[in-house]
């Protein structure tokens, strides 16, 4: 089973969505890295990763999502947030919350919400 379902929503702007499939971890984060990368060269500048299906996160898992959140910044003056999350289990929001992720990325608890926000 693949790690990540892409698809895409209209906000404002074109949004992408990255669903997650399963745990997230040293084994498939590559997967997860390269959907984004692919996305980014295909012309994506905005990314919801959906947590939903998640029921865990290795730091291996957090430092993609901290690639991926690097990759959509401009280079720092830009305060306009490209990646949010959407919908993380309770325990994989407690899990970004003491690595410190939740201070710089956005959560929202429904997808609908997530792509208003863009």
């Amino acid at each position: 089973m693949n790690l990540v379902v892409v698809s895409q929503a209209q906000g404002r702007v074109p949004v992408t969505i990255l669903e997650l499939q399963n745990r997230v971890n040293l084994g498939n984060t590559k997967e997860l890295e390269q959907a984004a990368s692919q996305a980014y060269r295909n012309g994506a500048r905005d990314m919801l990763i959906d947590l939903s299906k998640v029921p865990s996160i290795t730091s291996a898992g957090i430092r993609s999502i901290l690639v991926i959140h690097k990759l959509l910044s401009n280079s720092g003056l830009d305060k306009v947030r490209h990646l949010k999350l959407v919908c993380p289990t309770p325990h994989v929001r407690r899990v970004l919350d003491i690595a410190g992720l939740l201070d710089s990325i956005e959560v929202f608890a429904s997808l609908e919400e997530a792509v208003k926000s863009f």
